[in-house]
């Protein structure tokens, strides 16, 4: 069964409401459209268009992109969760949408600041780290808000995560790509096109070991599908991306 973009977003934000990480900061408006691409260093548009907006929220539902119009760049938080839905609506209204460790005002640097040596190690980690999703699953979501990466999106296919996989890896912006798929080895092969990637495909602790004792890997393909949050936090301690 297919799901819409409207149903994902509920989904994702309802799932993070239960589990207490993220409900007063989900938007509650509805939906209006938009679009553009998004690049961290993007070039930014001319005359009206070269407004900026920052939104603050940890998961960014079309709703959250309500108030802001066409053309303009929007800052977002680096670990800011966009919903597909969301970049639907990004895409028709041409927004660029700029990522950021600091956004004034939000919350995101209070509790990443105040927890002394156990939070700065951290923050080396989640320095290195990029999450693309595209199987979203309830052990997905949970995982990924203990990991705390630089970078996460929920993303509509293989294919997409791949390219963002190689997108960040060759521009430096992360050192380790973790990639939730179904489709792992179609995203692994279509990584694989770019020299700088090496996407593996891993199932349990012994594939990571096998993989390393070959190759250093820097995009790891992984099936959520059918997996507990016990399960997929086993192979995040395999790959030392725990939290």
């Amino acid at each position: 069964m297919s799901l819409s973009s409207n149903t994902i977003d509920r989904i994702v934000a309802n799932v993070l409401h239960q589990l207490g990480g993220g409900s007063a900061d989900v938007p509650k408006s509805r939906e209006l459209p938009h679009s553009g691409k998004e690049n961290s260093n993007p070039a930014f548009p001319s005359g009206d268009s070269a407004k900026s907006r920052s939104l603050s929220e940890k998961v960014l539902t079309a709703e959250s992109f309500e108030a802001i119009q066409c053309n303009q760049s929007v800052t977002v938080l680096t670990n800011a969760i966009i919903t597909p839905a969301a970049y639907d609506l990004i895409k028709e209204r041409k927004l660029v949408i700029v990522r950021t460790s600091v956004i004034q005002g939000s919350a995101e640097l209070g509790s990443a600041e105040q927890g002394g040596s156990k939070s700065s190690s951290k923050q080396i980690k989640i320095q290195t780290l990029n999450c693309y999703i595209v199987k979203h699953t309830e052990s997905v979501v949970r995982v990924i808000a203990e990991l705390g990466p630089s970078h996460k999106d929920l993303l509509s296919c293989p294919d997409d995560a791949a390219k963002a996989a190689i997108s960040a890896i060759c521009r430096g912006e992360a050192e380790t790509v973790l990639i939730f798929v179904e489709q792992v080895h179609r995203a692994a092969c279509f990584a694989n096109r770019n020299e700088k990637v090496k996407a593996v495909v891993i199932a349990d602790n012994g594939d990571i070991k096998e993989v390393r004792k070959q190759l250093r890997a820097n995009v790891w393909c992984i099936n959520p599908t059918g997996r507990s949050y016990f399960e997929l936090r086993n192979l995040m301690k395999g790959l030392k991306v725990e939290s």
